[in-house]
């Protein structure tokens, strides 16, 4: 990453006009949060609060997603229960001085963030995609504070590992991440419209992901959460077996390639106590068709009430 940065720098620094350019249009796009800011140990997090009750959700987003992806399940959660959603790294509205970006560092975060507002225990954990990575681990840390675990189309530790079947796809992406961030301090991803993050959410969010979609912590976050995602697939591998009595709901979608899906058949059976629910979706089934994933929440409410 030194190299990298090395050479972002100095790009920035010969292309001076288009970095203070890019650095103007980030100011004039900048949105409001429309959550909180919570100082941490390491980081300035932005997190969004609703809800209450005897039960706290916590809501894990995907790689390169945020607190505001959870937009449809978020609200209808809070109705029942208390729900905290957030902004890993400086990812959205979030700024961090962490030098890694592992899923030990998103455990580290939100344990941060319920000790800051004092939330107690018990918790249900949701993950998306690789955000499965980081509330696996913290069920394996926290077992005893832990009372449900939803895995949404969750990555398996599998999908980062250097093995001869990922090492293509894994230095493909590497090498675009990699330009994104070099490329950043002088707008070229804004030029090319490659923004971070979802493209579309509810209308009321548009300017809000035109804003987080170009920052510059942005960019540095999906390139080190993305470097960093062997050392979390290892965190995961070397981690204490789940609770075996955990009730855990793993939501698989449909349309996905067959080496996901036999993935999938990994997770469904980190504990005796684990339901399988098949998702005629795409990948971000909270998004397309929400009441799948809110369903599942509820019903391990209703199990822990």
């Amino acid at each position: 990453m030194i190299l990298s940065t090395i050479i972002r720098n100095t790009l920035g620094t010969v292309g001076f006009p288009f970095t203070l350019w890019n650095l103007a249009i980030e100011r004039k796009n900048k949105v409001k949060p429309p959550g909180q800011i919570i100082k941490t140990k390491s980081s300035e997090v932005h997190a969004i609060v609703t809800g209450e009750g005897p039960i706290t959700v916590i809501l894990e987003a995907g790689f390169s997603s945020i607190s505001i992806d959870w937009c449809y399940v978020q609200p209808e959660i809070s109705k029942v229960a208390r729900v905290v959603s957030y902004d890993r790294g400086s990812y959205g509205w979030s700024r961090t001085k962490r030098r890694t970006m592992t899923s030990l560092d998103s455990v580290e975060e939100i344990k941060d963030i319920l000790d800051h507002l004092k939330i107690q225990p018990p918790y249900i954990l949701v993950g998306h995609s690789f955000g499965g990575l980081s509330m696996r681990l913290f069920a394996s840390m926290y077992p005893n504070e832990v009372a449900g675990l939803v895995l949404e189309d969750a990555a398996h530790e599998n999908q980062y590992m250097l093995s001869k079947e990922n090492i293509n796809r894994i230095k493909k992406f590497r090498r675009l991440v990699t330009f994104g961030y070099i490329t950043s301090l002088v707008g070229i991803p804004r030029m090319l419209k490659q923004k971070i993050g979802r493209k579309f959410l509810a209308k009321e969010y548009d300017e809000s992901l035109e804003y987080i979609g170009y920052t510059l912590g942005a960019y540095k976050s999906v390139y080190r959460e993305y470097l960093d995602a062997e050392e979390s697939a290892k965190q995961l591998l070397n981690a204490k077996p789940l609770r075996s009595d955990l009730p855990v709901i793993v939501i698989s979608a449909k349309k996905q390639p067959e080496a996901w899906r036999q993935d999938q058949q990994l997770v469904i059976n980190l504990t005796n106590n684990t339901e399988q629910i098949e998702a005629d979706t795409g990948h971000s089934v909270h998004l397309e068709n929400p009441e799948i994933v809110i369903n599942s929440i509820l019903k391990l409410i209703k199990i822990n009430s």
